[in-house]
Order: structure tokens, then C-alpha cells, then sequence
């Protein structure tokens, strides 16, 4: 898998409560211009358009951070498109069961 991150933070530095904060925001403002621009996979598509953002997560969080960070945007990225899935795929087989209702209702009533 590629590097997904180049934080500047150390993972033995203590985070305060306002150094928490500051990431979560910075993640945050991150993720958003990620999803305005449509990117799913940070390893795998060009993420230049929110390198401004990606440079301010990697100075206020700490590295193994980030990483989770990404790696839970994208597993919850898979989630929601597998529910989204399923969702429309239950619906197709609701509607293909209601046309065949529909359709044995109709023919008991028309051979009478």
C-alpha cells in the first residue's frame, strides 16, 4: 500500500485537548475538500487540489492519526456504497415481486 501520509507530528509527542481539537478540524476541512472534489481513495487518485488542506492535517496531527483518519474515511466510503447497493438491490426485488403479484392478481380476475 502507498504512504498515505508525511506528518510532521511524532507519535510520542502528548496531544493537549486544544492540539486535538486543532486536528479534528484540520482533518475535518480535509475531508470536506476531498469530498467536494470527489475522491475517495487518497492512495489512489490525485489529491493535489487539497494539498493545503492535507498540509495542515500533517502539521497538527500525529502520523498514526492521519493514518487512521484516512483508513477509516475509506472504510466507511466502502460501507455506505455496499449499503447504498444493497438498498437498490433489495428495491429491484420488491418491485420485480410486486409486478408478479400484480400480474397473478390481474390474470385470476380476467379468467373469471
Amino acid at each position: 500500500m502507498a504512504k498515505v501520509h508525511s506528518s510532521e507530528r511524532e507519535d510520542t509527542q502528548v496531544v493537549t485537548r486544544s492540539e486535538r481539537e486543532r486536528c479534528w478540524i484540520a482533518r475535518d476541512k480535509y475531508f470536506a475538500c476531498l469530498d467536494k472534489n470527489s475522491i475517495a481513495s487518497i492512495a489512489q487518485q490525485d489529491t493535489s487540489m487539497c494539498a493545503s488542506e492535507r498540509k495542515e492535517v500533517d502539521g497538527v496531527c500525529l502520523k498514526s492519526w492521519v493514518d487512521y483518519f484516512i483508513q477509516r474515511r475509506e472504510r466507511n466510503l466502502e460501507i455506505d456504497a455496499m449499503k447504498r447497493y444493497r438498498t437498490q438491490q433489495a428495491y429491484d426485488e420488491l418491485e420485480v415481486r410486486e409486478a408478479a403479484s400484480r400480474d397473478a392478481l390481474r390474470n385470476k380476475f380476467i379468467k373469471r
